[in-house]
C-alpha cells in the first residue's frame, strides 16, 4: 500500500511539474517572439538570443526525424485548431511529446537502478505505463485545446458579426469596419478580438489583403471563420453585398451552437444513466432481493438445525 501511494504521489509530482513547465515554456516562447518583432522593427543590428533559438532548432529537427507522415497530418489541423500556428509546431509538439514520455519512464526506472542495480519487469511494466501516460496526456491535452478555443470562437464570432453589420450599415469601408470593432469587442470576445487585431496589423505592415485574409481564415481554424475570411475576400475583390451574407452566416453558427449544445446535453444524459446504473442499481437490488436471500438463508438453516436434530435422536 505504501508503495502504490509513494506512486501516486510521484506522478502527481511529475504531472504537476510538467504542466508548470509547459506553460513555462509557452510564456517564455511568447516573450521570445515579441522580443524578436521588437528587434526586427527596432535594432536589426542586436544580436538574437541564440541560445534559445538554437535548442528550438534541435527540438525542431528531432520532431521532423521522429514523426511520421500520418502523424504530421493528424497533428497539423488539430495544432492550428488549438492556436499553434507555427510552421514547425508540429515537430515541436512531436519531439517534445517523445522527450516528456522518455523522461518519465527513465524518472521511472532511475530509483531502482540507483538502488538494486538492475531493473525488474515489474518496473519496466510501470516505466512503460507511465511513459504512454504521458505520451497520450499530450495528444488529449490538444484536443481539449482545440475544442475548447473552438467553442471560443463560437461564441464569440456572432457578436463580432453583429457589431460588424452595425458598423457596415453606417456607411464605413470594411477596412475601417474591422478595425472598429477589433478595438470594440476586446473585453467581449478577447480571442476573437486579438484575431482580428493580428489581421489589421498585418494588413499595416504591408501584407497583401488576400494573404491576410487567409492567415485570418487559419488563425480562426473553423469553418464558419474560413467562410467570413472567403465573404470578407470576395467583397474586396469582385464586389457585391455583404451585410445579408453576414447575417445567413451569424445565423448558421447560431444554429451550429445550438446543435452542439443539444448534442452535449445527450451525452450528459447517457453519463448520467451510466452513473444510476453504477451506483443506484446495486443499491436497489439489494433493497429488493435482501429479504428474499435472508428468507432462504433463514430457511435453510433451520432445515439445517432440524436435520443435525434428527441425526442426535438417532
Amino acid at each position: 500500500m505504501t508503495d502504490i501511494l509513494s506512486w501516486l504521489l510521484c506522478m502527481a509530482c511529475v504531472l504537476t511539474g510538467g504542466l508548470a513547465l509547459a506553460r513555462g515554456v509557452r510564456f517564455y516562447a511568447a516573450d521570445q517572439t515579441v522580443a524578436r518583432r521588437f528587434r526586427q522593427h527596432i535594432s536589426p543590428s542586436l544580436a538574437p538570443p541564440w541560445p534559445a533559438m538554437r535548442g528550438r532548432a534541435l527540438l525542431e529537427n528531432f520532431g521532423r526525424m521522429v514523426a511520421g507522415t500520418d502523424s504530421v497530418r493528424g497533428l497539423q489541423g488539430l495544432l492550428l485548431q488549438a492556436g499553434f500556428l507555427s510552421s514547425g509546431a508540429v515537430f515541436l509538439f512531436a519531439g517534445l511529446r517523445l522527450i516528456a514520455a522518455l523522461t518519465v519512464a527513465g524518472m521511472t526506472l532511475l530509483p531502482h537502478w540507483l538502488h538494486d542495480g538492475n531493473i525488474g519487469s515489474g518496473d519496466a511494466a510501470m516505466a512503460f505505463f507511465l511513459g504512454f501516460f504521458v505520451y497520450r496526456a499530450f495528444s488529449i491535452f490538444l484536443k481539449l485545446r482545440s475544442e475548447t478555443r473552438q467553442r471560443e470562437i463560437r461564441r464569440e464570432l456572432p457578436y463580432i458579426l453583429d457589431l460588424l453589420l452595425m458598423v457596415l450599415d453606417s456607411g464605413v469601408s470594411i477596412d475601417q469596419a474591422l478595425q472598429h470593432v477589433s478595438l470594440q469587442v476586446a473585453r467581449v470576445a478577447p480571442l476573437s478580438g486579438q484575431i482580428l487585431v493580428r489581421y489589421i496589423a498585418d494588413t499595416e505592415d504591408g501584407v497583401p489583403y488576400d494573404k491576410a485574409l487567409d492567415r485570418l481564415a487559419q488563425r480562426l481554424a473553423i469553418s464558419e471563420g474560413r467562410d467570413f475570411a472567403g465573404l470578407l475576400k470576395q467583397n474586396l475583390f469582385q464586389g457585391g453585398e455583404l451585410a445579408q451574407p453576414l447575417r445567413r452566416l451569424a445565423g448558421d453558427i447560431s444554429e451550429t451552437r445550438l446543435s452542439l449544445a443539444r448534442e452535449q446535453m445527450g451525452r450528459k444524459s447517457v453519463l448520467l444513466t451510466l452513473v444510476m446504473l453504477a451506483f443506484f442499481m446495486p443499491v436497489l437490488l439489494i433493497a429488493i432481493a435482501a429479504p428474499a436471500v435472508s428468507d432462504v438463508l433463514s430457511t435453510m438453516h433451520h432445515v439445517a438445525q432440524d436435520m443435525a436434530a434428527s441425526r442426535s435422536r438417532k
